[in-house]
């Protein structure tokens, strides 16, 4: 809350630095949030994910409106006023809700538990799981305008839009995943979405024109809609009660696929003078996750602890 109304008055250094801290705090929160719901709906833990998720895509894609409408004015600190506000209410909400903190593992049983567990296969599958998704889907949603740009030679405009039928179609993926879920099995939704998004990834390198290139961003964000929430949810049934400790790491990860993924792709597309090259790079991700989830669909927590 702090760090978003120093971004009110901040010089750059001072807004650098809230922004770093606002970071910090996203990073503390989006794991806990995802835990908690994750522990509050045992018997649909990636449906509810997937509505958590689609409630932030939602502001995600609400947000940039709303200081578009408040930039002609110069009136942005007021959304940032209320983004404050809005953080202290939820605040003050959790710490008034009556959630029951679950029961401490003693220390001696903490450390057994712990003994072996960050080289068990699960906790690697996991971690590359979480690493190349997030990686994927910026790479996805930061270059396809790129992309379409040049496919259309710069003609018009539609291609500036082109990010938003991606995520659009995630958005939506997300709001229809909890239906799906009732009667498919999450790795089955996984795998039957990591399949659509590769085979979405390959119509757009093969693209020749702005439909084919809007269809194939729009199959794309539905493929990979589900894929991050049903992920998360595979921390406690692949992992068990331990494998919440290593809720924090995955994010991490998530983070830095987030990073490093669109990186290559640029990097990738300089070095051999063409974006369609670099953009292999979410492809061969697509298909890893693929694999990853196909081979170990059937994984159960009680084989990781094997």
């Amino acid at each position: 809350m702090t760090t978003l109304l120093l971004l009110v008055r901040a010089n750059w250094a001072l807004g650098t630095f809230a922004i770093c801290v606002y970071g910090c705090g996203q990073g503390l929160t989006i794991p806990a949030s995802n835990l908690l719901i994750s522990n509050l709906n045992p018997q649909s833990r990636a449906a509810a994910l997937n509505l958590l998720n689609f409630s932030w895509g939602i502001g995600a894609v609400g947000c940039p409106f709303a200081i578009a409408a408040l930039q002609p004015s110069h009136q942005i600190h007021w959304f940032l006023y209320g983004v404050a506000a809005s953080a202290v209410i939820l605040a003050v909400a959790f710490g008034m809700a009556p959630l029951r903190a679950a029961g401490q593992d003693s220390t001696a049983e903490a450390r057994r538990v712990e003994q072996g567990f960050w080289v068990r296969r699960l906790v690697v599958v996991l971690g590359l799981l979480f690493f190349i998704y997030v990686g994927v889907e910026n790479s996805i949603g930061g270059w396809i305008s790129s992309y379409a740009r040049r496919i259309s030679h710069g003609q018009g405009s539609v291609w500036a839009v082109t990010p938003s039928f991606f995520w659009g179609a995630l958005l939506a993926g997300r709001a229809l995943a909890p239906v799906v879920l009732r009667k498919a099995r999450e790795t089955n939704v996984a795998v039957a979405g990591l399949i659509l998004a590769t085979s979405a990834v390959a119509l757009l390198l093969s693209a020749h024109n702005m439909s084919w290139v809007l269809m194939a961003a729009s199959l794309a964000g539905l493929g990979l809609s589900a894929v991050f929430p049903i992920t998360i949810a595979m921390i406690p049934l692949w992992l068990g009660k331990p494998g919440e400790r290593a809720a924090g790491v995955m994010f991490a990860l998530s983070s830095m696929g987030g990073a490093t993924l669109p990186w290559m792709v640029g990097a990738i597309s300089n070095r051999f003078q063409s974006l369609s090259i670099g953009l292999w790079v979410p492809l061969v991700g697509s298909m890893a996750m693929l694999g990853l989830y196909y081979g170990h669909r059937n994984s159960k927590a009680d084989a990781a602890a094997a």
